[in-house]
């Protein structure tokens, strides 16, 4: 595999999903510029649609694009927190939030979102895009710990608004994690890379 880091992140997730086994799931993570987060997902979004853009998407793959900023207000503790707004503390909402979002974002992927067939096949490859739109209230490795529980079988691909430190990701300067078990691209999507 050659190019950028967007290009390598396009050509893994195709290599998943023509059957490539993962370290435990076919989850592919690349860190991306938070300054450039939401045009690489526009990016991704019309390459899943079929733009003219490298690597071709193979007959046989499919590729569902899902928006976290979008099923964020679509869960019940969201929803909660925000009617609950001024009767509690900030810290309250956040840790209610950090507790539940995962667990009910994956439940409205699973149920609503990604069709019960494709949770079973590899060769259906789901893009978590706008992941930055949940910070600080949930992280890449909480979804994909919960995807994992789930059993889904989906290729997942998530660009990951951070940086990377000592070959682990931070997520908004915060700690540095592996994210275990995803499949980590290196380098790190920047303007640059969305121009080519």
């Amino acid at each position: 595999m050659t190019g950028s880091p967007y290009r390598r992140f396009k050509e893994k997730l195709c290599t998943f999903a023509q059957g490539q086994a993962g370290i435990r799931n076919p989850f592919v993570i690349v860190a991306v510029d938070p300054a450039v987060e939401h045009r690489s997902a526009e990016r991704l979004y019309a390459w899943a649609r079929g733009a003219d853009e490298l690597p071709v998407i193979d007959d046989g793959i499919s590729v569902q694009p899902i928006w976290l900023d979008e099923l964020l207000p679509q869960t019940t503790v969201y929803n909660l927190c925000v009617a609950l707004g001024g009767e509690t503390s900030p810290t309250r909402i956040e840790g209610t939030m950090q507790d539940r979002l995962a667990e009910e974002l994956v439940e409205a992927m699973v149920t609503t979102e990604i069709a019960a067939a494709n949770l079973e096949r590899q060769s259906h490859v789901v893009l978590l895009l706008n992941l930055g739109s949940l910070y600080p209230f949930t992280r890449a490795s909480e979804l994909l710990d919960e995807l994992d529980r789930r059993n889904v079988r989906s290729t997942i691909g998530i660009p990951f608004p951070g940086d990377v430190v000592g070959g682990k990701l931070s997520f908004f300067g915060g700690d540095s994690r592996h994210y275990y078990p995803a499949h980590q691209i290196d380098g790190k999507i920047r303007e640059v890379h969305l121009q080519q």
